[in-house]
């Protein structure tokens, strides 16, 4: 391996074990991490440098996480993505409490290193005029242009992060027709094409003529389709996933570009997804994951604007993240109806890591058999929520869950 040629001659060999240890944490290879990290700790000594930290957020999924969570209780300083880190262990300890507390904290201190906030009232007004132009009617006499056989097609897996995308996303492209893809931003890239040759999105749809969004719907499929093509660095399967959380309120668009193509949507209890992104650093839905509150008030916000897309005719699938992990094998025949695509029955798939998928906070979960400890997660942390409880309430209801 390149990278482990190049420790000795670095000049910063310690930072290039460190990196190996990552690359191996997330390759599953804990044999070759303990070795890589025990070479770091030799080398850290002799340079009197602690990497203690480090190394515990290293041995985060090892057989040594009690040895890392003492480690890490102890540091005396440790940075918002390491409280976080932290949190996640603390959880898994059953220490609950102590685990929000670290959330809480790690996501504050993030808010304010990075200098990240979330623009709630300017994202309400933009969703107010969204659904205002695209009525019933303006939605269903847009435009779909027509399939280029000729490219990879894509599959549409979103919803909200932590949602089990990345599960749904491995047991499709399990199925030798379809490649993992991750998650694309070229969504975003659609409305700013819109932005940039009409003036605004939504508002500059809403004065084009018939001719101009005949050619509009085919220009935003070829500007997805050269980004898929640009961004791919193997050979394409025919289908490929695109998992990007929250592309729900991009779907006419994407349904102009590509009529033909499932959209599937993720379901989980809510509850359970404000715990989960404020356990991890997430960037999604505009910084909403820097506090429940705001975690709470997107989902909301995304949810009515999907409800939005279903009532004026939008076609999508929701596929329910608990259903998934109770009943997997039904789960895959609606997928199978869904995307009209063979793939290997969900209790029988071995998820395994794609390249892009490990850049996702669920890449160590996605693997193995699927788990049912995830489910109503939130209980442990209620008292915790009772401030985002009303605002997530009427979403909650539309979905079949319950607060209790």
């Amino acid at each position: 391996m390149q990278l482990t040629a190049s420790i000795d001659g670095s000049s910063d060999p310690l930072g290039v074990l460190l990196r190996l240890g990552w690359v191996f944490e997330r390759l599953d290879r804990f044999d070759d991490l303990r070795a890589i990290l025990e070479r770091a700790d030799k080398l850290a000594a002799q340079l009197g440098q602690d990497i203690s930290v480090r190394t515990a957020i290293l041995k985060m999924r090892t057989d040594e996480w009690e040895t890392a969570l003492d480690i890490l209780d102890r540091a005396s300083s440790i940075s918002g993505s390491d409280r976080l880190a932290r949190g996640r262990l603390r959880d898994r300890a059953g220490r609950y409490d102590d685990a929000w507390g670290d959330f809480v904290a790690g996501k504050a201190e993030i808010a304010a290193s990075e200098k990240l906030s979330y623009p709630a009232a300017r994202l309400t007004a933009h969703h107010d005029r969204v659904i205002d132009i695209f009525s019933a009617d303006f939605i269903n006499a847009l435009p779909r242009a027509p399939k280029n056989d000729r490219l990879p097609q894509p599959i549409f897996v979103t919803g909200p992060p932590r949602s089990g995308t990345t599960l749904f996303e491995q047991l499709i492209s399990a199925d030798q027709m379809v490649s993992a893809r991750g998650e694309l931003p070229f969504a975003f890239h659609l409305v700013q094409h819109i932005s940039t040759q009409f003036g605004s999105y939504p508002d500059g749809l809403a004065s084009l003529g018939n001719v101009t969004k005949d050619r509009l719907a085919v220009a935003l499929r070829d500007l997805y389709s050269g980004l898929a093509s640009a961004d791919a660095d193997t050979a394409q399967a025919p289908h490929f996933v695109d998992k990007m959380p929250f592309n729900e309120q991009f779907l006419p668009l994407l349904t102009m570009a590509f009529p033909e193509s499932p959209f599937i949507v993720m379901t989980r209890h809510p509850l359970d997804v404000v715990v989960s992104m404020m356990s991890h650093h997430l960037t999604q839905g505009y910084n909403c994951a820097l506090n429940p509150l705001n975690a709470a008030h997107h989902l909301a916000a995304i949810d009515r604007l999907t409800a939005h897309w279903e009532a004026a005719g939008c076609l999508l699938y929701r596929q329910s993240y608990e259903q998934l992990v109770a009943d997997p094998v039904t789960a895959g025949e609606r997928l199978r109806v869904a995307t009209g695509l063979s793939f290997p029955a969900a209790n029988s798939v071995e998820v395994t890591s794609t390249p892009a998928t490990p850049a996702t906070p669920s890449y160590a979960r996605a693997r193995g058999p699927v788990s049912k400890d995830a489910v109503f997660r939130w209980r442990n942390y209620g008292h915790h929520l009772s401030a985002a409880m009303p605002i997530i309430a009427p979403l909650v209801a539309r979905h079949g869950y319950d607060l209790d």
